[in-house]
């Protein structure tokens, strides 16, 4: 598995990482940390390697400390992020000059950082296509909103677009319960075992969602969602099945979904996805009050 936690400066960001911490605990994923930066760097290139990089950003303290937050997490000598195999080589700095600078490599499972340049949303969902990435993390702000500070509609553009799942988190109350919501689509085992570790991490139980259209869902769907609930509750899982209308979802997330977490399946066969638009379904997002998995 392969995670995306997207940055900015703010507190947000902050307790969204520590859903990075758990996950990449409970996975061993590997998980790469990205920033976009306000401005453009000043760089001095030799032979077509930067020698420095000089940026007076406040993203690039921020991802120090995301980093340290997220290694320190472990006792030392027990993460699987932590580079163990530390030893002297000789770099150059200058086609002149050479320097002897401590490396060190050997993680067990790769922590990359980085900053880019440019339109926030496009360089994430890039990074997201370059990393091959399987989940993006990113923190908004807190109850009828999911905003970022300086661009405020970064987590909607990034729930439409990306291509994999998205897990937007809120500053909310605590995972208890996963109003896990399907229909017509086809689940992957791996969007399964997302809930599972959802469920894991915090001791939530789940209410599966069977959602339907005029009262109705195709026949072949009944036993696969007992199937999806036989799974769950294998799991020892603390497990229930409903069913809502579709016309109803909305009003269902404004009266019942108050706190835990909202799990949404989006494919290309789902309710979801071809009745309401992504402004609507962006929408849906900004009404729940609790933190938001969009799984595809």
């Amino acid at each position: 598995m392969r995670i995306l936690f997207a940055a900015d400066t703010m507190p947000y960001s902050e307790y969204a990482l520590q859903e990075l911490v758990n996950l990449a605990e409970n996975t061993l994923a590997g998980v790469t940390i990205v920033g976009v930066a306000k401005s453009s760097p000043s760089r001095d290139v030799q032979g077509g390697v930067f020698s420095s990089l000089k940026l007076d950003d406040p993203m690039l303290n921020a991802l120090d400390r995301y980093r340290e937050i997220f290694l320190g997490h472990w006792e030392k000598g027990e993460s699987p992020y932590e580079a163990s195999n530390c030893k002297y080589e000789w770099l150059t700095s200058r086609s002149t000059v050479w320097e002897q600078i401590k490396v060190c490599r050997g993680s067990f499972k790769d922590l990359k950082v980085k900053v880019r340049f440019g339109n926030v949303v496009k360089e994430i969902l890039a990074e997201s296509r370059e990393t091959d990435s399987d989940l993006i993390i990113l923190g908004c702000t807190k109850g009828p909103q999911c905003l970022w500070e300086d661009v405020p509609y970064v987590p909607e553009k990034i729930v439409n677009e990306a291509e994999c799942s998205v897990f937007l988190v809120k500053e909310a109350h605590p995972i208890n319960k996963i109003y896990a919501c399907l229909d017509e689509t086809n689940i992957t085992q791996e969007s399964l075992e997302m809930i599972n570790q959802m469920v894991t991490i915090h001791r939530a139980e789940v209410d599966l969602i069977g959602l339907t259209k005029g009262m109705g869902i195709k026949a072949d769907v009944y036993p696969w969602l007992e199937k999806v609930h036989d799974y769950l509750e294998s799991k020892n899982i603390k497990v229930s099945l409903k069913y809502y209308e579709i016309s109803d979802f909305e009003p269902f997330l404004k009266s019942e979904v108050k706190e835990g977490l909202l799990a949404l399946w989006m494919g290309k066969k789902s309710l979801l996805d071809r009745f309401f638009s992504k402004s609507t379904i962006g929408r849906f997002i900004k009404t729940c009050s609790t933190s938001v998995l969009v799984l595809r």
